[in-house]
């Protein structure tokens, strides 16, 4: 189950909706549900309070609890909704009630243990008590522990059919299962108890999307937004479903009725960057990438976007900003050191470089190229061929000999039978390897100074357009820094770099 912060708190509005609950507690619901991403349960009527006399002023009533809590949660301050609960009075403070609210805004804040012992404690009192099992469940959930989870939701099930809140919930957790028939008959249930239920609805919808059976996600994505016009998630869900099928200009109308509702979202930002950057907006989407990095510094998908966009717009500087903060979120995650390590390089920090390669390595050990890449960058930050043997010779111990990867490798061991290697390359069959060796062979002969031999492999790995590799953008850039114009016949270029 993918939680909010408000998530838990949600359900158990929900459930005390279907106990006919107080408007008090209606209205935290409202709040609540306002203030979420994820789609959530259908807002309970309220009923409308009596007229008042017009010779009559109504007293003013003091606020209560309950409405101070919804203003808080609606404003996204879980520390500051923790704190009223201390000045309750202790016969408030020990209502059941009140309690199992409790356990769910610590779930939010994410202090999980205080959330399952003040989960433990109400269900241990009265273990028929099915809302508590339900909060125990979410507590499982936001731990991890899915087949615990999926147990207290049962039970739940057990005791309360339509217990429509655990009924979306094992919906979740089979469609991240991909048992899509399982949580369709979950969602089918949740509707069938309550037809208006946002968070079925949008669980019953992704299901059709994930089995691409569109004209139904569609209907079910068209229905949320047609019974809850004024809430952002619909907008965001339908938006994100219109993007996966390539009808981006209704995407971005979704996602920016969703953002006007509710600008303040990470995923309406997160999902209209996505769209801008497949219309080829990347500026536009570089903005958006922007914004969800600070409204979720910690979250590392943002900055794999932000990073890659500014790689290829050119900023260095920016780019080699965003994959620092990606490595650091995800120290083991390869993609960030090899972005990182090519700004490095093209800043001239080689060795700095090379360390970062090297990390890449370790991370990756089948990825070759980040060995040569390593040690490319320590020959040129000044390392003496001596000094790099020694990695060289463990890369070596663990490449198949018979590998093209093995043969130009051991060119930065033994500094020399480039001719042989250079052969090799050109009876090459797998376009891809035979790219790749041609960008590591210019690089050998660019450390050794022979100049025109590696404007010819730097050339040559150009004419093979293989943009999908990440030596790729490198040489372009290698290649702008050589003052190397290409355009007409490539042989010319060939011909004049042999030259000299």
């Amino acid at each position: 189950m993918i939680f909010s912060s408000t998530t838990p708190i949600i359900e158990i509005m929900h459930s005390e909706k279907r106990k006919k609950t107080k408007p008090a507690v209606a209205a935290l619901f409202l709040v609540c549900c306002a203030a979420l991403h994820w789609s959530c349960v259908s807002p309970p009527e309220i009923t409308a309070p009596e007229a008042i006399p017009e010779t009559e002023e109504a007293p003013p009533e003091p606020e209560r609890f309950i409405d101070r809590l919804a203003a808080l949660l609606g404003a996204g301050d879980i520390d500051g909704a923790l704190a009223l609960f201390d000045t309750l009075g202790r016969e408030e403070a020990s209502l059941r009630q009140n309690r199992r609210l409790k356990a769910s805004v610590l779930i939010s804040a994410g202090k999980l243990e205080e959330a399952r012992a003040a989960a433990e404690t109400l269900v241990n009192e009265d273990s028929t008590d099915t809302e508590s099992r339900f909060i125990l469940s979410n507590i499982e959930g936001a731990s991890g522990r899915t087949k615990e989870q999926r147990l207290l939701l049962e039970g739940v099930l057990k005791d309360d059919p339509a217990h429509v809140p655990a009924l979306n919930d094992l919906g979740q957790i089979f469609i991240a299962a991909k048992s899509y028939r399982t949580a369709a008959s979950y969602f089918d249930r949740a509707l069938a108890a309550d037809p208006l239920n946002l968070h079925s609805i949008h669980g019953r919808a992704n299901v059709y999307r994930l089995e691409r059976n569109a004209d139904e996600a569609a209907a079910l994505f068209n229905r949320a937004v047609e019974l809850y016009p004024d809430r952002g998630e619909v907008y965001s869900e339908r938006g994100r479903f219109y993007r996966e099928n390539d009808r981006l200009t209704e995407a971005l109308s979704d996602l920016d009725t969703a953002k006007r509702l509710n600008p303040d979202s990470y995923w309406v930002s997160y999902d209209r960057g996505r769209v801008l950057l497949q219309m080829g907006k990347k500026r536009e989407a570089l903005e958006e990438f922007d914004k969800v990095n600070r409204l979720g510094p910690g979250i590392f998908i943002g900055y794999v976007y932000s990073a890659g966009i500014r790689d290829e717009l050119g900023y260095v500087d920016e780019a080699e900003r965003d994959f620092q903060a990606l490595a650091d979120l995800r120290p083991d995650y390869y993609f960030a050191l090899e972005g990182l390590g090519i700004q490095k390089m093209k800043k001239g920090l080689y060795n700095e470089a090379a360390q970062v390669f090297e990390a890449a390595y370790k991370t990756a050990p089948s990825e070759n190229n980040y060995a040569l890449l390593a040690a490319i960058n320590r020959l040129k930050g000044g390392g003496k061929p001596y000094e790099v043997k020694p990695f060289v010779e463990q890369v070596l111990g663990k490449i198949d000999r018979n590998k093209l990867d093995y043969h130009v490798m051991r060119l930065f061991y033994d500094f020399s039978g480039d001719a042989d290697v250079a052969r090799r390359i050109d009876r090459e069959k797998n376009q891809r390897t035979k790219a790749q060796m041609l960008f590591y062979m210019a690089n050998y002969y660019d450390v050794m100074g022979i100049n025109p031999l590696a404007d010819k492999f730097f050339i040559e790995f150009r004419d093979m357009k293989r943009m999908d590799l990440i030596e790729w953008r490198l040489n372009e850039w290698i290649l702008s820094q050589r003052n190397i114009q290409l355009g007409g016949d490539a042989a010319d270029h060939v011909d004049a770099a042999q030259k000299g």
